[in-house]
């Protein structure tokens, strides 16, 4: 009568995620860092789309993974990959906000 107990992550992280989804995210994070283009192509335009793409396919999802690292300790299960790719959808998340408010 009682159910079997399963893990966590079991029931709130998806299997089998596409490829395709993932490096359709990573080309979203791409063309997003060339948005730093609109204010001209010269040295600086450039060295800012080199900062966003190290942002946003570096520096936020190896913050993601580090944080996680603590619950991969704990429940074995937990991919860390899947906490890069969701460490790279907050970037581009925070990376579409700061081009809506920050001008």
């Amino acid at each position: 009568m009682s159910k079997k107990f399963t893990n966590i992550t079991d029931t709130i992280f998806p299997k089998d995620l596409p490829n395709s989804l993932f490096i359709a995210l990573i080309i979203a994070c791409l063309l997003m860092g060339l948005a730093s283009l609109r204010h001209g192509t010269d040295l600086q335009g450039w060295l800012n789309v080199i900062e966003n793409w190290l942002i946003m396919l570096l520096i936020f999802p190896t913050a993601t993974a580090t944080v996680a690292l603590p619950f991969k300790y704990r429940d074995p299960t937990l991919e860390l990959k899947l906490m890069y790719y969701l460490g790279m959808f907050v970037a581009l998340l925070f990376t579409i906000a700061k081009l809506r408010y920050w001008r």
